[in-house]
């Protein structure tokens, strides 16, 4: 990572420091159908500013779709809010939503008449991990993440 300002010169500590700083950024976003795009928009630009591989900001956009829809189509939530995590080149996704746990997103095999029901299925094959946990505030229901990174 180049210094911000030519006459500061790093020690190789230093680089190697800065190239594994946690980057963290969070949003909200109301329950609505048009907060998807919205939201996938916002990673995109975090994704831009911080330098991340492109390509993997696709794959990172991808899973915020999904994981923002599941939330807007299928809880009672009234928001729904987003996490990123930076380290080096891998990136953590949540989004947590005011959902229970009992109705947490699980994988399911569609068959080739429905229209549904694949995305968990990407999500699953592009992340190196991925999962859902519960909430720790008392109007968040449930975390979904996953975790990206270089393959």
């Amino acid at each position: 990572m180049a210094p911000s300002r030519p006459d500061v010169k790093l020690s190789l500590p230093q680089q190697v420091e800065m190239a594994h700083a946690v980057r963290e950024e969070g949003f909200e976003l109301p329950a609505h159908t048009s907060s998807v795009a919205r939201a996938r928009a916002r990673v995109h630009a975090h994704l831009r500013r911080w330098g991340f591989p492109e390509e993997l900001g696709h794959t990172a956009q991808l899973v915020i779709s999904e994981f923002f829809t599941n939330a807007v189509l299928h809880t009672d939530s009234g928001q729904i809010s987003c996490s990123l995590q930076l380290s080096g080149q891998r990136l953590r996704i949540e989004v947590t939503d005011e959902g229970t746990e009992r109705c947490a997103p699980k994988l399911r095999d569609a068959t080739d008449d429905e229209v549904n029901g694949r995305g968990l299925q990407l999500v699953s094959a592009l992340a190196e991990r991925w999962g859902v946990s519960a909430g720790d505030h008392p109007r968040c229901g449930r975390v979904v993440w996953a975790e990206l990174g270089p393959h």
